[in-house]
């Protein structure tokens, strides 16, 4: 028992549910108190153990048959599994996929998808149960998707581990609340048992996140494309007097939304980046040496105060305009 002593378990197995050495009656009772299941017996004598501690959206169990065991109880449902295997070693069957849980590995066993287990003789687990919904709920708040529905099935990658950091982080916090059934205020069991799901959600890879991370890419190609469209409108008319709101029209956004894309990107506001793209297209019509006049190209590109713009093109390249205009032409 590595990731948990028995003192830190101990008011657990104090909740003893039922004992039993018949597979019959242990069948029907782990039936009533987790789910109805098909099961096989096997090799061994059965020894029976199952504890349980209730609290709000979590249960907390420890589950011994004391023989083989071949467990359908098809799809989960309504809750979430995470076994926890204290001693000996179970087979996870989902999908197409076969893992052996063991201490120090474990599996978050999902409500849709139809599972298979096989417990061996020696195998005694710490399973939590938690409540679907509740689950979904934390997943909403924690990562902005109360705007999506439902969050829907909720799938965590197998296996769960136990022996890296996150995983004695997670058990810590397992043991905490183990220790922490009676005598506590219900308000503060109701955060930790947040607590847990979002530790899960956040530290363990699932659908969740990925649909996050999903969510993230497409917000950010769509905010791209509004700013390549911003940026094109504004290249195209920097002879013709724009206001934000003519941008951000263009753009399909707000004005507000509009300087906020402008800073995440380019960490200019909207009309720093027209004025340089105004000013980068002076300089290059001066550099061409064609015979314009300061004052037409200023005019041409948008400048209606030929003393701001002397002033932003001084800024900006580093000399006047007329300067631009007398230096060679192999210089640029």
């Amino acid at each position: 028992m590595d990731a948990w002593s028995s003192q830190q378990l101990s008011p657990l197995y104090g909740r003893e549910v039922f004992r039993s050495r018949e597979a019959d009656e242990t069948h029907a009772r782990v039936a009533r108190e987790l789910k109805p299941h098909r099961s096989v017996w096997g090799r061994g004598n059965v020894d029976a153990v199952f504890c349980r501690a209730e609290l709000g959206a979590l249960s907390l169990c420890i589950l011994r048959y004391g023989c083989d065991v071949d467990i359908e109880p098809d799809a989960l449902g309504n809750f979430v599994l995470v076994q926890m295997p204290l001693r000996g070693r179970a087979d996870v069957h989902t999908g197409a996929q076969t893992l052996q849980i063991h201490p120090g590995q474990g599996a978050i066993i999902s409500a849709h998808r139809p599972v298979r287990l096989r417990w061996h003789a020696d195998c005694e687990q710490l399973m939590l149960k938690i409540e679907l919904s509740r689950l979904q709920e934390v997943a909403r708040h924690a990562f902005a998707l109360r705007g999506t529905g439902n969050v829907g099935e909720i799938d965590f990658d197998m296996p769960f581990r136990l022996d890296d950091a996150a995983g004695a982080q997670w058990c810590r916090m397992v043991a905490g609340l183990a220790s922490s059934f009676d005598g506590f205020d219900p308000r503060w069991l109701s955060h930790c048992e947040d607590n847990l799901m979002l530790y899960l959600l956040c530290h363990r890879p699932n659908s969740v996140l990925r649909q996050q991370a999903d969510a993230r890419r497409g917000s950010e190609e769509t905010s791209l494309h509004q700013l390549r469209r911003a940026e094109e409108f504004m290249r195209e008319r920097l002879d013709t007097p724009l206001s934000l709101e003519d941008v951000a029209q263009a753009a399909g956004m707000t004005r507000r939304g509009l300087a906020l894309l402008f800073r995440r990107f380019r960490d200019l506001s909207p009309g720093e980046v027209l004025r340089n793209m105004r000013l980068d297209a002076a300089h290059a019509q001066l550099a061409r040496h064609d015979g314009a006049s300061v004052t037409d190209v200023a005019l041409n590109c948008g400048f209606s105060h030929l003393s701001r713009f002397s002033a932003c093109y001084r800024e900006r390249f580093g000399h006047l305009p007329r300067d631009t205009s007398r230096l060679p032409a192999a210089r640029h």
